[in-house]
Formats: C-alpha cells, structure tokens, sequence
C-alpha cells in the first residue's frame, strides 16, 4: 500500500491581505491626511457659500500664503541644516512695519520703501548669523 502525501503549503491563505496595496501605501503617508482635510474643507466651504470658487477668493488666499510660505521656504533651509530659528517671523513682522511706515506716511515712494525693508530685514538677518556664528546660541 502506497501513500502519497501532498507536500506542505508554504503560502498562506492571508497572504493576500497583507500585501500593500496602492490605497494602504497611500493611507500610510504622513502627508495624506493633511490633504483629504484640505479637500474636505474646499468641498465644506465650496457648498456652503457661493463666494468660495471664484477668481476673487483665489486671488485672496494666495495673497494670504505668499508670506507665509516665504517665511516657510527659508525656515526649511534653516532646518535642513540643522538649526532653527524662531526669529524668522519677528524679523518680517519688524521689515514689514518698516516698509508701512515709509510707504504709508509719504516719506517714500512704495518701491524705495520696499528696499528700505528689505535692507533692514537683511541686517537683521546678518545679525542673527553673526551672533550664531560669535555666541554660542542654539
């Protein structure tokens, strides 16, 4: 009498469920939710009001990003070389209140008074990196 037996499995029956697919790599990116938030809100505000989906409101919310992701931009050069500075943001406060006053009071014409700040931004920024480079700050 012969008996023949079938060589063991070496696959699982819930391989198949543990392989990554293209929605659970995407679900496990950091940056993934951030964006079905953003999405949601553009859909929420997008419903709700007839003002949100016009040239007008674009116009306003990318004068609105402009600075911020200037200021964000630098501060990404900051970290990337292992630093940080919390000053970024009191050094375009300051230039931008000199650049108001200058243009705002008719002592300088708007263009002068842009120069002007970003002089003052740019000293304050050197600064900033001589007493880095002198004094031993973080």
């Amino acid at each position: 009498m012969t008996a023949t037996s079938t060589p063991p499995s070496t696959s699982t029956p819930y391989a198949d469920l543990k392989a990554p697919t293209t929605v659970r790599r995407l679900l496990t990116q950091p940056t993934t939710g951030p964006l079905i938030a953003l999405l949601l809100a553009c859909v929420f505000f997008a419903t709700s009001t007839d003002q949100f989906l016009t040239g007008g409101n674009f116009s306003l919310i990318v004068q609105q990003v402009m600075v911020v992701g200037t200021l964000a931009i630098g501060q990404t050069l900051i970290i990337l070389t292992a630093g940080i500075d919390l000053s970024c943001g009191a050094v375009m406060a300051f230039g931008s209140i000199v650049i108001a006053k200058m243009a705002a009071e008719g002592s300088l014409p708007p263009l002068a008074a842009i120069a002007l700040g970003l002089v003052v931004c740019a000293g304050f920024g050197m600064l900033n990196g001589a007493l880095v480079q002198k004094v031993p700050l973080p």
